[in-house]
Order: C-alpha cells, then structure tokens, then sequence
C-alpha cells in the first residue's frame, strides 16, 4: 500500500469515528464539545499530512481554542476541578493524536516501503536512496513544467571528519540517527533520501525557494546541533525551480542514470523557460 492511500483511509476513517462520536445516544450535546470533537479531526490531518511537528502545533492551537472555548463556563463556576479534568483529558487526546500520530505516520511510510522490499530504500539509513531522489526530482520537474508546481531540495552534507574515524558499525548506527533526526524535522509530504555517506536530500514538494530556505536553515542548525559540530560543519544548500532546472536535470541524471524514455523525460524537453514561454511540445 503507499503512504497516499494509507493517508486517505485514516483520515476518512478517523473522521468518521470521531464526528460519529458526537452523536453517541444518551448524551447532551453541547455546542462546545461539538466544536472539542472536531478540532480533534484538525489535529487528525495535521498529523497524518504533514507529520509530528504540525500534529503538535495544531495540538496547541487546539487545546488555545477549547480554552477560550469554555471561558464562559469558567467565568460562571471559576476555575473548579471539573473544569480543569475537562481541559486536561481534551489537551492530553490532541497531544495524543497529533504527536503520537504524526510519529506514528511518519515510521509508517517508511515501513510500508522497507516491508515492500523496495530498492529505492538505503539499507544503512532506512530512509530513500539515491535513484529515488533522481526519479523524484525529474517528477517534481514535470509536475512543475505541466501545472507550474513549485518544487525545491536541499542538500545537506555533514563534514567527513566527524565520523570518519568511527568504526563501520558505528557509522552506520551514526548515520541512521542522523537520518531519523532529519526524518522527524520535515513534513509527512516531503522526503528523505541518503546519498552518500554524510549527505542527505530534502525533497520539497510545493516548496518555493523561499521556504525550501526556511527548511534547510532549520535542518542544518538541528542536525549541527544534534551532533555538536561547529558551524561550518554541517552546511545546506537549496536547489529550485525554474532557476536550477539545468543543475536539478544534471543532478538527476547522476542518482539515477537509466533515465526514462525522453519522450517521457521531463529534462529532454527542453528549458524551463521555454515551457513558461509556451514553446515546448509536451
């Protein structure tokens, strides 16, 4: 199964368990817990579509908005106990679905890929490999050459000289540490690939340069510091188009050279501005 289909299931299926539970029969159903119920579904897709770190930020806002929710209530009976326990069970259920989900999603679509016996899988790191990154970056190219999708990646390389002098062993439990400290740092809908030893891929889908920057920035600083390297150890450099559509064509055909067809080949057909421009045959 791919993570899209498994993604689809658990949102209907979460959906309809959690707006079925509002009309459970014997209950009074309060407009507030109405609303406590459905942000729960918010949480839900937060979670699933973009992973651990946007389940736990629509958590927080879920939990704000409950609050600000029962200020009425408060306000009439203050700050009583059965208030508190309402507030608490209702903050710890978002924390629930949105972190513990998000976690949970993101090892599942790595796992759906590792059960499958995928080669575009890297045994050291359990994260993509190479030829995956050159597949997805030729469809993040035709992606933006038929619809003007936004696409970007960020390379990320670690300095040899931190683990080189590790054992084998230990370079391999070092690098998929790193890799997994990467993993959670992104969203669900953007991947992870491994290229070679210290050097890792972003693939950012319906990402600008502008916020694949923003990414890249932030992994860099998270993995320098994971590690406890200076500065100029870890760095990140951002790849987008249509700017870089000749570099990311290049890149492409180096991770992954039994290219497609090119009739079928996006980097065959021409430069991204002659596809602005019109005046290339898809």
């Amino acid at each position: 199964m791919k993570y899209s289909r498994f993604e689809m299931l658990i949102m209907v299926l979460g959906s309809a368990v959690i707006v079925g539970s509002i009309f459970v029969p014997g209950g009074v159903i309060l407009p507030q817990e109405v609303v406590a119920q459905l942000l729960i579904v918010l949480v839900l897709f937060a979670a699933v579509h973009k992973g651990r770190n946007a389940g736990f930020i629509a958590a927080l806002v879920a939990t704000l908005v409950y609050v600000i929710l029962r200020i009425p209530l408060m306000n009439d009976q203050g700050l009583t106990s059965a208030i508190i326990g309402m507030i608490v069970v209702r903050m710890l259920t978002y924390a629930a679905v949105g972190v513990l989900g998000g976690e949970i999603c993101g090892r599942i679509k790595y796992f759906f890929a590792f059960i499958q016996g995928s080669p575009l899988l890297d045994d050291c790191t359990q994260v993509y490999n190479g030829v995956y990154c050159g597949q997805a970056i030729r469809s993040g190219i035709s992606e933006f050459r038929r619809y003007k999708t936004p696409f970007s990646i960020a390379l990320c390389t670690i300095a040899p000289s931190l683990f080189s002098d590790l054992r084998p062993a230990r370079q391999r439990a070092w690098l998929r540490a790193t890799a997994t400290h990467i993993r959670r740092d992104v969203r669900l809908v953007d991947d992870v690939g491994h290229l070679k030893d210290g050097e890792f891929m972003l693939l950012l889908p319906q990402t600008p340069r502008s916020g694949a920057q923003v990414v890249a920035d932030r992994v860099r600083t998270s993995v320098r510091d994971l590690l406890g390297a200076k500065d100029e150890s870890v760095t990140a450099r951002v790849l987008s188009l249509p700017d870089d559509t000749e570099e990311l064509c290049e890149l492409s055909q180096k991770l992954d050279p039994n290219e497609p067809d090119s009739s079928r080949n996006p980097c065959s057909l021409g430069s991204a501005e002659d596809q602005i421009d019109g005046t290339s045959i898809l």
